[in-house]
């Protein structure tokens, strides 16, 4: 039975496997137990509410739960900055190196915000109206009956006067009490082009980063926390994409779904990527980033989405053996993204990799964890928002 660690739990995998399946791309959200919320509202929501002051932030953006679209970010377009604030489960570093943040923090933070001149709107959002959004965008699936709120952070969305002083905005609240990590909210949250809901995403305005900037996107050790060592930072060479699954499954849902979505083709021109080993574990995580080739990133995740919709749970042919897909939680960070577990079956014993991926244009920042292990989901979450983070700055810069 797996044990529990900070990012996932013990169990090697080697890394030659490990290789065969972080090629592929996935979308998703976080699991847990107990705690649920009430039935689904169907009305627009009530204005975010600060803990302990009974006293609203700001009125949240007009919304109807009803409208909005799977996989849609709700804030995307709404506000500028994500800031977060510490969980008791995020590692005592940085603004949370005394532990989750505090009602004084929280109360300090808010009014930090309100107070300087960029700052337009604050709004609050806990974690009761995280998971609410959360269930919405990830619709009618197993992650919703998973998920409970305590698992979910509790965030401050800032609407700014002018989103070209965001930089300054977010620096002045990196690392402060009470903070676990801030995060620049990109304009586009449909996972979908305008008018075909099969259509993939366009690469919009993010251009594809160059080598020096995909390298500086990966996550380091220290965004891993304490307990991990890093390997060497090793380069993509340019590469067609592994494809999640092509040819009949036998299975006619799952062979529908994988023939709705676009095709095209998906070659990474580059990339950069970084093994992390847990020290006491040896538990192996993986960071990395890379840059697709026209609209191929966009296509990848369309077919790795259709494989954990359509397939889950279906034993397919893989390699001389078999395959098995299923959604992981993910955050609604970037232009989308997607949660994947695969269980490959080769002959030698069943071999997992949990993927996350954030898809920010043509480049993609994955982080995945590998072995058959027991994923820590609010942990890991905060590790993919980290890599969204990276990404984004490194693609705006």
């Amino acid at each position: 039975m797996a044990k529990r660690i900070t990012f996932c739990v013990a169990g090697r995998v080697a890394v030659g496997c490990a290789t065969a399946l972080l090629s592929i791309t996935t979308v998703a959200a976080c699991s847990g137990d107990g705690g649920k919320l009430p039935p689904r509202q169907t009305r627009g929501t009530e204005s975010p509410r600060s803990p302990g002051s009974g006293e609203a932030t700001e009125e949240a953006p007009a919304w109807s739960m009803d409208n909005l679209p799977p996989g849609v970010d709700f804030w995307a377009g709404k506000v500028d900055l994500a800031v977060f604030l510490c969980h008791v489960s995020d590692a005592k570093t940085g603004g949370c190196s005394a532990g989750a943040v505090t009602g004084t923090q929280r109360d300090e933070i808010r009014t930090a915000l309100q107070a300087m001149p960029q700052v337009k709107h604050v709004y609050f959002e806990d974690r009761r109206q995280a998971w609410e959004l959360f269930r919405v965008q990830n619709g009618n699936t197993p992650l919703v009956e998973a998920m409970t709120a305590e698992q979910l952070p509790e965030s401050f969305r800032v609407k700014l006067k002018d989103p070209g002083t965001v930089a300054a905005v977010k620096s002045a609240f990196d690392g402060r009490p009470g903070v676990a990590s801030t995060m620049t909210q990109t304009p586009s949250g449909l996972p979908t082009g305008p008018g075909n809901p099969a259509a993939p995403p366009r690469t919009g305005m993010a251009a594809p980063l160059t080598p020096d900037r995909a390298r500086r996107a990966v996550l380091t050790v220290d965004d891993v926390g304490p307990g991990w060592s890093a390997g060497a930072l090793t380069d993509t060479e340019p590469k067609p994409a592994a494809a999640p699954y092509s040819g009949s499954s036998g299975d006619a849902g799952c062979d529908r779904a994988l023939q709705s979505v676009p095709t095209g083709p998906t070659r990474v021109a580059l990339g950069a990527d970084r093994i992390f080993e847990q020290d006491r574990t040896g538990t192996q995580l993986v960071a990395s980033v890379q840059v697709y080739e026209g609209d191929g990133a966009a296509v990848q995740l369309a077919k790795s989405r259709a494989m954990v919709t359509g397939c889950a749970d279906l034993d397919l042919p893989w390699n001389g053996g078999t395959a098995r897909f299923r959604a992981i939680a993910a955050p609604t960070v970037g232009e989308e993204a997607v949660g994947m577990r695969i269980v490959v079956n080769q002959g030698g014993g069943p071999k997992a990799v949990d993927s996350i991926l954030v898809r920010m244009g043509p480049n993609v920042a994955t982080v995945s964890v590998l072995g058959d292990v027991d994923v820590d989901p609010t942990a890991l979450d905060r590790l993919v928002r980290r890599a969204a983070e990276y990404l984004h700055t490194a693609v705006r810069n």
